[in-house]
């Protein structure tokens, strides 16, 4: 078993991509959630909410994105996933399980580490449909 994850991703236009984790995620929380809600307190302290929705996020390090292939690799799927569009993760590539998301950030940097070695961060939003 992989217990690696993988991302995949059709570009517009193009024909569906895989992008296999090299390395595993880092510091991925085990829960990510915001609730997104209105609160009022009375004059008498009567507490009242409005829930709006609770979005579900995915969150991640990568510690050691390769100069080369897999670098490549990562700024194609970034250069998807900047503009907006879905993606399945799958938590264990070799399970059929994948959750869809779209990037959280509209930034998004691949940090040098050290020679031929970089450092990566996303968030990402589980899409509603």
């Amino acid at each position: 078993m992989s217990q690696f994850p993988k991302i995949v991703y059709t570009p517009a236009g193009g024909t569906e991509q895989i992008l296999d984790f090299v390395c595993p995620p880092r510091q991925q929380p085990g829960y990510f959630k915001v609730a997104v809600r209105h609160d009022n307190v009375a004059t008498d302290g009567v507490r009242e909410s409005v829930l709006e929705r609770i979005d579900e996020f995915l969150e991640f390090s990568l510690e050691w994105i390769q100069a080369g292939t897999d670098l490549a690799n990562w700024r194609a799927f970034l250069d998807h996933a900047l503009t907006g569009a879905p993606f399945a993760y799958y938590p264990d590539a070799d399970l059929p399980a994948f959750t869809t998301y779209v990037l959280e950030d509209t930034e998004t940097r691949i940090e040098y580490k050290t020679p031929g070695r970089y450092t990566l961060t996303v968030k990402c939003r589980k899409q509603v449909l």
